[in-house]
């Protein structure tokens, strides 16, 4: 008996998501070892900051273009267009000799990739209703296992080869998931041409969605709080230890958001089945930003790594959150674009975070990060309420989403 094409998909965009999620997760959070390698010493946080969020500057405004042309062309090309892309660009980094090149390459690789959130519109779209939100958690959770073994290679090839050695490694990955991508995926269900709009069109209409509005949201601030550790996660385990961490222990603590995100992807997808968006994100933001807090406050290496776990267990719940609310409430012509501006807003997180996180190390120090964090998460809550609030107004005129 043949597997439907869709099932096919699945299996065969799993694993191509999860090597290019390993890729990312085997080289990002070393690029301020990468620097130092360079010899960047005086304000090394904050240019680890400018590395890390350079992607997200372009990303900001090219995401929705590509989603916008996902939606008129296909989502299959876009995604392979991505990976091409993203392969060549890591090979080129792995020759960098100055840290405005890295930045410079990092501004090109928000510009020009985009292979997962490509990949999982695909699966949206090419899905039967039925299945499609179980199915899109399913990739989100190829990505979380992507980025729970990434780190331990990466540290791996880092101290074998240095981290130059890492992004060749993450260029081949990518190429491969690529290749997988063009001769096995199939795109039957390919986008009907609608009415031309403006990217500002496609904006306000997703802001005129509740439910689309508190996508956004959680998924930004959980990005900022991800992404804004991770310039001075490896460097805060060695103000821990008292020495330079080792390889195996810097992966295995860089592995942690991965590995809880492996495990509780598709259960908090199934509490929001059963219990309003607001109540999920009101939990998730709580437990995460109270556990960021405790890292900040707590100076023993044996309390910060199990609650920086139980913190990245709250904040796995954002990124599926974000991406189950879009493939159940959002019109299917529109997805696309959809998909584009939720991974926008994730971008203007992954823009924030590092920004703000390297700014406050190099003035308040590595802990004070974890705090503004920390402090950013318990807040966001009123945020999601406040709008909400107005979703509950709507639904007396019949325009509340099943989500909210």
């Amino acid at each position: 008996m043949a597997i439907p094409y869709y099932r096919k998909n699945l299996y065969v965009i799993w694993v191509a998501v999860f090597l290019v999620s390993a890729s990312w997760t085997q080289v990002i959070p070393f690029l301020p070892l990468f620097l130092a390698e360079m010899g960047v010493d005086e304000g090394l946080n904050t240019w680890a900051g400018i590395a890390l969020s350079a992607h997200f500057v372009t990303a900001i405004f090219m995401v929705p273009v590509w989603g916008k042309l996902a939606d008129r062309y296909g989502r299959k090309p876009m995604a392979v267009r991505a990976g091409f892309a993203l392969s060549l660009l890591y090979f080129l980094t792995s020759r960098a000799t100055a840290p405005w090149h890295v930045a410079v390459l990092r501004l090109l690789n928000g510009a020009l990739t985009g292979f997962i959130p490509m990949s999982i519109a695909l699966v949206g779209t090419n899905t039967p209703p039925q299945y499609a939100a179980r199915y899109v958690a399913s990739v989100q959770t190829a990505s979380a296992a992507g980025t729970i073994i990434g780190p331990v290679i990466g540290g791996t090839l880092a101290a074998i080869f240095g981290v130059r050695g890492s992004l060749t490694a993450s260029s081949i990955l990518v190429f491969i998931s690529t290749l997988l991508t063009v001769f096995l995926v199939t795109e039957r269900r390919r986008p009907e041409p609608g009415e031309p709009t403006t990217l500002l069109a496609d904006f306000r209409r997703a802001l005129s969605m509740p439910s689309m509005w508190v996508a956004m949201f959680i998924s930004m601030m959980g990005q900022a709080a991800s992404m804004g550790v991770q310039p001075v996660l490896v460097l805060h385990l060695e103000a821990l230890l008292g020495h330079a961490a080792s390889p195996f222990l810097s992966g295995f603590v860089l592995a942690l958001p991965g590995l809880a995100l492996f495990l509780s992807a598709t259960r908090w997808v199934g509490l929001l089945d059963r219990y309003p968006l607001q109540q999920v994100a009101f939990v998730a933001f709580l437990g995460a930003g109270i556990g960021y807090v405790l890292c900040g406050l707590l100076d023993a290496i044996w309390a910060f790594v199990p609650l920086f776990f139980l913190a990245s267990v709250f904040g796995a719940a954002f990124r599926p959150l974000g991406a189950a609310v879009v493939t159940t409430d959002v019109p299917e012509h529109f997805r696309g674009r959809a998909f584009a501006l939720q991974t926008s807003a994730t971008t203007m997180g992954g823009l924030i975070g590092p920004l703000v996180a390297g700014v406050t190390a190099d003035h308040l120090g590595r802990a004070a990060v974890f705090v503004v964090l920390g402090a950013a998460l318990l807040a966001s809550p009123v945020v999601v309420a406040r709008h909400l609030s107005h979703a509950r107004d709507q639904k007396t005129v019949g325009e509340q989403p099943r989500s909210v």
